[in-house]
């Protein structure tokens, strides 16, 4: 079931429907709600409001929910932010901004609307589903009350089952998927689905072998970023990042390290005043803020001589240990196995070997094997001849391993900039990274290390480091990005082949857009509000 509160106000209305959720035994599987914001109020602020709500309504039967809301209650930022309770069976999906706006940018199928007046319900119907109904909340002679009238589809609301974005819930019997990939894309996949109670199999061509990219790449950054604007770009990439930030939050730091990270002012080429963008934005400083030159070399350790925007929230990544994580949420199968092209027989997708061998099936498929994903849509006949997918090309790229005691110690957040140089793990700094474009294969090369101890020795203010280690053998790994032009991930379904879907193009992204990727194809799958923007699904859609 699921609502929709355009008065959502501090909450109280969701505490009471969470409440009723819990007592009632006839109470629907999952509740969504979704509540049109036009801020988000400080949880300081938050928490005062309600400790004299609850005692004038005596409501204290509400304070284990509020308490649970206000420990996830997210910052103020634009956007979506969806909300997490029992297990996952509660969602409430926080809207951001003018009502009018954000009205349009919903992509939800809601079974009832609560609102103060009738002036919004002709912008409401497209969300409608058939026998929604409208609680209009109404006041006369000091008393309240509730009008109860139902919602006429719109000719959108109508058309909506031809949507995969907008379709009814997959039926529990079919709830098992087949994901091909087994990289951050993959897993993220795999695990949205998992935590909905799905059964999930992955196949991935290295996986369980110690030969795998994943086990040499030892560390990556998972960082925000912002632009004067807060294009769609940006917008996609802080909701992923809010994404994963939520759906990760309790991986140890073993896996996830919440270090943050600095992106220092740049000196030359491309300077954009990074100080005056955060103004601009004005975003929460728990979010993003300017420090000095000063302050940088505090939060890094070292001493830097730029400023820069610093991010409070960013980590450091273990890649292996976070894919082994990912692969342990109970409901999801690995399997190792290379996939030519699947092939649907009797309504089930097959995944075929190059021999044609059948290595698992199911009702549902997510191609998420990066630059991969192109060869199979074109091998099983998908490729359409206008899609984005079209234009996926794979760049290479290589990450240099610097002893940190070359660095002294290394810094203790993300720097970032022309490059950037990670906190160490095990005394290595991972440092980087190249493009190697039109590259035919990918590997660690003395031009790439060297290119990478520049791009450390700019960021670190060492202009020695390049000279002081020439002729030193460090470590590194190489390998592929996938990308698409305007560098923007393809999520979503393949239009022309019921029940598939991709998730590939990451480029330098796929810890930001992993977990947003699986929850938007398991989402959608599962009847829910999307955690996306309309206007961005439509960008990241078009397969």
């Amino acid at each position: 079931m699921t609502v929709l509160d355009t008065e959502f106000g501090q909450g109280l209305l969701f505490l009471k429907l969470w409440n009723v959720w819990k007592q009632h035994s006839r109470r629907p599987q999952r509740l969504h709600v979704v509540g049109l914001v036009p801020r988000l109020s400080e949880r300081a602020d938050l928490r005062g409001v309600f400790k004299t709500l609850l005692s004038t309504m005596n409501g204290e039967q509400l304070r284990p929910q509020l308490e649970a809301m206000l420990a996830v209650w997210p910052l103020n930022l634009p956007g979506l932010h969806r909300l997490e309770f029992e297990s996952g069976a509660i969602t409430l999906t926080l809207a951001v901004g003018p009502v009018d706006e954000v009205v349009r940018r919903l992509r939800a199928q809601v079974d009832c609307f609560v609102l103060k007046d009738k002036f919004l319900l002709p912008q409401l119907s497209p969300l409608a589903t058939s026998g929604a109904q409208a609680w209009i909340t109404t006041e006369q002679d000091g008393v309240s009350g509730i009008e109860v009238v139902a919602v006429e589809q719109s000719e959108t609301a109508t058309h909506a089952c031809s949507d995969p974005w907008s379709q009814s819930p997959v039926s529990q019997q079919e709830q098992h998927a087949l994901v091909v990939g087994g990289g951050f894309a993959g897993m993220g996949v795999a695990q949205s689905l998992a935590l909905r109670g799905w059964r999930v199999t992955v196949i991935d061509t290295s996986w369980g072998q110690s030969t795998s990219s994943h086990l040499h790449h030892a560390a990556a950054a998972l960082t925000p970023t912002v632009s004067r604007d807060d294009n769609l770009r940006a917008r996609l990439s802080r909701a992923g990042f809010l994404r994963a930030q939520s759906r990760w939050s309790a991986l140890p730091d073993s896996v996830l390290f919440r270090c943050g990270a600095i992106q220092l002012q740049r000196d030359q080429g491309r300077i954009v005043d990074l100080a005056a963008l955060i103004e601009t934005l004005d975003f929460p400083t728990q979010w993003a803020q300017f420090v000095s030159a000063d302050h940088a070399s505090a939060l890094a350790g070292m001493p830097l001589n730029r400023g820069g925007i610093y991010f409070p929230t960013a980590a450091r990544v273990q890649p292996q240990r976070l894919l082994d994580s990912l692969a342990a949420t109970p409901g999801v199968e690995v399997r190792a196995g290379k996939v030519g092209r699947i092939f649907q027989h009797a309504g089930i997708w097959q995944a075929l070997d190059d021999s044609g061998t059948v290595l698992a099936s199911a009702s549902h498929v997510v191609l998420a094997a990066g630059f991969h994903t192109q060869t199979l849509l074109r091998a099983s006949g998908l490729l359409s001849e206008g899609a984005r997918l079209q234009g996926m090309h794979a760049l290479g790229g290589e990450v240099t391993f610097l002893p940190a005691a070359d660095i002294a110690g290394g810094p203790r957040c993300i720097v970032s900039g022309d490059g950037y140089v990670l906190p160490q793990v095990a005394g290595q700094c991972v440092i980087g990274s190249t493009y190697a474009h039109a590259a035919k294969e990918v590997s660690v090369t003395d031009q790439g290390v060297t290119s990478n101890l520049y791009r450390a020795a700019g960021l670190l203010n060492i202009p020695e480091l390049p000279g002081r280690l020439a002729g030193q053998k460090l470590d590194g790994w190489a390998g592929w990005r996938a990308v698409l032009p305007g560098r923007l991930p393809s999520i979503g379904p393949v239009r022309h082949a019921p029940g598939v879907w991709v998730a590939c193009g990451f480029a330098s992204r796929g810890l930001t857009w992993a977990t947003l990727a699986g929850d938007l194809i398991a989402g959608a799958l599962n009847g829910e509000p999307l955690v996306l923007e309309n206007d961005i699904i439509e960008a990241i859609s078009d397969n």
